[in-house]
């Protein structure tokens, strides 16, 4: 494959990960993980009937913050109108605006109230659970982590 086929290839598998479908994200540092993440959760947001069903996990609190941040500053960027200056970032935008305009029919106020963004890590996500149904999970306290 010379490098046109390559990124021919590319293009499709992300226009692929956009499809409601479940897939899985393999690249190495600087491809772009971030930004189609952030492309799929805003596609979510415009078909969703509230923002609590999506859920994005994450393994750490540095790229869930890198997340929450990306997905708001697309939001923010699309509310203001602020220019496009690359094709990614284009689609983005267009999905940014969909997710805008389905938000502000079901009133959600997501940039005045982004903690409705359910993205956290897998521990966090698991500690939720095990606070919801204290007495099935028998720890008969606060749940904590512990180094030993």
């Amino acid at each position: 494959m010379n490098d046109a086929d390559l990124i021919a290839l590319d293009a499709a598998n992300r226009l692929k990960a956009l499809d409601l479908q479940s897939f899985i994200v393999e690249a190495p540092a600087g491809a772009g993980k971030t930004e189609l993440l952030t492309q799929r959760y805003l596609k979510l947001l415009a078909v969703v009937e509230e923002p609590e069903e999506i859920i994005a996990l994450t393994f750490t609190n540095k790229a869930a913050a890198e997340m929450r941040n990306r997905i708001l500053t697309s939001l923010e960027a699309a509310q203001n109108i602020a220019p496009v200056d690359a094709a990614h970032k284009q689609v983005t935008r267009d999905l940014a605006n969909k997710a805008l305009l389905h938000a502000q029919k079901r009133g959600w106020q997501l940039l005045t109230q982004p903690s409705r963004l359910r993205i956290e890590t897998i521990d966090a996500m698991c500690s939720g659970l095990a606070r919801q149904m204290p007495l099935l999970s028998r720890f008969g306290g606060q749940a904590m982590v512990t180094d030993d």
